[in-house]
């Protein structure tokens, strides 16, 4: 590929504000190295260079496609062959933030759906990169100015996937007699999507407030600006656990919170299985905030997972542009790709998953191409989202 195929034009496409604050240190490097760029929260948008990061996504409207995750623990449940839901042959290059996942992809190669067509390359996580930066400090500080965070404390952060069950204010009352600060950063869900997540994290804002050492944070504070002020980070399995751990920071996944992203269905037991993370039922988690705050043994198993496996923090958006600017226009700046295992024969229930992703993918481009061009499928589409919603809020007041 060269030159004259593709223009130095990418275009970040995102859907929520976490996944625009992926790629910003990307658009950055690509900046300052000539390249025109655009953020686009249209999932068909027409691209020169398209980089994607979502669960769903349509390269087929860029000449050159990029992929990478949105979140350290993506599809988590589906591990180690995530790529059956989320298959990467459709792009032409992919990028891969630590080296489990670069191990785990390599392990799957072996299928065809699995490998893009340049290859794939184990980059780093750019969305830490911005705590390298000499402006990060400088974003903390006002943050606890604004907020009026008493820096003489320890500080606990509890960020969930997902709120559910008023767990907020039992967090608040596993807190209440510690002598810490409580900040909480809940996910920026979008009510045009997530109307009834959206309704709940503002019940319990509006329940936590005034209460002393209690700081309900704004949703779209970057994750590492809130980690970077706490002592010990608590969740059940958000990608948050993970994140922590670039910064050195202890983290404890509550077992029995239970999570909600199946309803009308019961809410599910959550699932982290990593043993860097402290493990504990809400019934302990007092003793175990006032364990994990006071014995440093805990920082330092949190390091030496982070040694082995984010090695690079800081330089994702670098490695990613060489990358770039060496398959696109030859510019000599090598980055090895992962090898890639022979191709096996893909089993039938892979495919069956490649076929139903398919299926959901078709619906989605129907939905965007089709429906909101008709006043009356819009209307109607509207309609069956709405009772979804009702469906969703009553099955939590039961």
């Amino acid at each position: 590929m060269n030159r004259e195929m593709v223009m130095k034009e990418i275009t970040f496409i995102y859907t929520d504000t976490l996944e625009r604050q992926c790629a910003e240190s990307i658009a950055s490097e690509a900046e300052k190295r000539g390249y025109e760029i655009k953020f686009s929260d249209n999932i068909f948008e027409r691209c020169e260079i398209g980089f994607y990061c979502q669960h769903l996504n349509f390269p087929k409207y860029s000449k050159f496609s990029c992929v990478m995750l949105h979140d350290l623990g993506q599809q988590h449940g589906e591990w180690p062959v995530m790529w059956k839901n989320e298959f990467w042959n459709q792009f032409d290059v992919a990028f891969l933030p630590s080296k489990e996942w670069a191990d785990m992809w390599q392990r799957a190669s072996c299928y065809d759906f699995v490998r893009p067509k340049q290859g794939a390359y184990f980059s780093g996580w750019p969305k830490a990169d911005n705590i390298r930066q000499h402006s990060f400090k400088n974003e903390n500080n006002e943050i606890i100015k604004k907020y009026g965070i008493d820096k003489t404390k320890k500080t606990v952060l509890y960020a969930p996937s997902w709120e559910w069950d008023n767990r907020q204010l039992e967090i608040i009352d596993a807190c209440k007699d510690l002598n810490v600060n409580l900040i909480i950063k809940q996910f920026p869900f979008n009510p045009a999507t997530f109307k009834f997540q959206y309704d709940i994290c503002n019940e319990m804002a509006e329940k936590s407030k005034n209460i002393e050492h209690v700081f309900v944070l704004d949703t779209s504070i970057n994750i590492f600006n809130a980690i970077s002020i706490c002592d010990v980070l608590v969740s059940e399995e958000s990608s948050t656990l993970y994140e922590a751990l670039l910064m050195d920071k202890p983290v404890i996944a509550v077992t029995d919170w239970l999570i909600p992203d199946q309803l009308p269905r019961p809410p599910r037991q959550p699932d982290f299985p990593y043993d860097f993370a402290v493990h504990v039922r809400k019934s302990e988690l007092k003793e175990a905030l006032r364990n994990v705050i006071n014995d440093s043994a805990y920082k330092e198993k949190i390091m030496a997972y982070q040694k082995k496996n984010f090695p690079n923090i800081g330089s994702a958006a670098k490695t990613i542009m060489d990358v770039l600017d060496n398959i696109l226009f030859d510019a000599g700046n090598i980055v090895p790709y992962i090898e890639e295992l022979p191709l096996k024969k893909t089993p039938v229930d892979f495919k069956k998953s490649v076929r139903q992703r398919k299926r959901l993918l078709r619906m989605v481009w129907i939905k965007g191409k089709i429906v909101k061009k008709s006043k009356f499928l819009t209307s109607f589409y509207n309609l069956l989202k709405n009772i979804k919603h009702k469906i969703q809020k009553n099955t939590k007041s039961r």
